[in-house]
């Protein structure tokens, strides 16, 4: 049995009984009194046939353990003593939202559950490959499996973590705002599922349900490589490009309508693409005075998979963001 109210569940998830995981670092936080605590776990195949979440103690992320697991239910003992002991456990999702969901079928525990952890801000976080940290264990020409990306070393859940935030995300490799040539159709947009749990699902997400501090939004990539190659016949690249200056206006109107007070910062350049700089400094540049926009560019290394920045770039572009938010901020967070 799952006692939702017990638990801090973040990131955005369905529940019917069992609770649906999906997007990278979304995962379940709760405190305990007890001696041993037992989750049944089964990843909801996508592209690959297992998921991977990491267990952390106490906030203890040096000693985190990870956990890889199948399509089968699977019972795991998250914690075990002879003692009753107080502690916290934080279960998040390493992996990405395309590769496999998460679904959490049980959770016993040999005690009782103490009062729900709180966080005070939540940092809403819209993506590409970037935020999930597509290969950034990997080297350019190594092939992706589940093992090469390492979605907690990514610099949105960096950065998160630095505020003490809870990360709340919508993210999956190869989307754009508008269309990209990866996915199925072309002409798909992420802006399409704002409001659902996850890229490719119809769950609805309340989107009132969280009041985000900070929005940051690392999307424009995979709209770059569509506009200016050889993708559509029905449109030419300024038309395509116009498009996409009005699709991530569109994007701000949402965002400034369901959270006014939020601060919002496009991040672009992590992906390498230097071309597209221009493109979307000048979208920040129509955009800033009808927003409270900021923006960041701040390059990748391109030396992860498939020129996806490593786990070192995406540590410098989390430093980036964190020095930025703080200049936001005036003083030390």
């Amino acid at each position: 049995m799952i006692e939702l109210d017990k638990l801090f569940i973040h990131g955005r998830y369905y529940y019917d009984g069992n609770l649906y995981l999906y997007n990278t670092a979304s995962g379940i936080e709760f405190s305990f009194l007890g001696k041993k605590v037992i989750i049944t776990l089964k990843a909801d195949s996508r592209q690959l046939d297992r998921a991977w979440m990491r267990l952390i103690i106490d906030n203890d992320d040096k000693n985190a353990v990870d956990i890889k697991f199948g399509p089968q239910n699977q019972e795991i003992t998250l914690y075990e003593s002879i003692d009753n002991e107080i502690h916290n456990l934080k279960l998040l999702k390493v992996s990405e939202a395309i590769e496999s969901h998460v679904i959490v079928s049980d959770l016993v525990l040999d005690g009782v559950f103490l009062d729900k952890p709180i966080y005070k801000d939540t940092f809403l976080v819209l993506g590409d490959s970037t935020v999930s940290a597509y290969g950034n264990l990997g080297e350019i020409n190594d092939l992706k499996t589940l093992d090469d990306t390492d979605g907690l070393r990514g610099f949105a859940y960096l950065t998160c973590k630095e505020f003490n935030a809870s990360m709340n995300s919508l993210n999956g490799s190869g989307w754009g705002v508008a269309f990209s040539p990866w996915t199925t159709p072309k002409r798909s947009s992420l802006l399409s599922f704002y409001d659902k749990v996850a890229p490719l699902d119809n769950h609805l997400f309340d989107v009132k349900s969280i009041n985000p501090r900070y929005i940051i939004i690392s999307l424009g990539t995979n709209d770059y490589h569509y506009i200016f190659n050889d993708f559509d016949d029905i449109k030419n690249e300024k038309e395509k490009l116009d498009e996409f200056r009005q699709t991530y206006h569109q994007l701000l109107v949402k965002l400034a309508d369901d959270y006014p007070k939020a601060k919002i910062i496009m991040v672009y350049g992590v992906m390498l693409t230097t071309p597209n700089l221009e493109i979307m400094h000048q979208i920040y540049l129509d955009n800033k005075d009808d927003f409270n926009l900021y923006e960041l560019a701040s390059l990748g290394d391109g030396l992860g998979i498939g020129t996806h920045p490593s786990a070192a770039s995406h540590s410098h572009v989390a430093c980036d963001l964190i020095k930025l938010i703080k200049e936001i901020e005036n003083e030390k967070y």
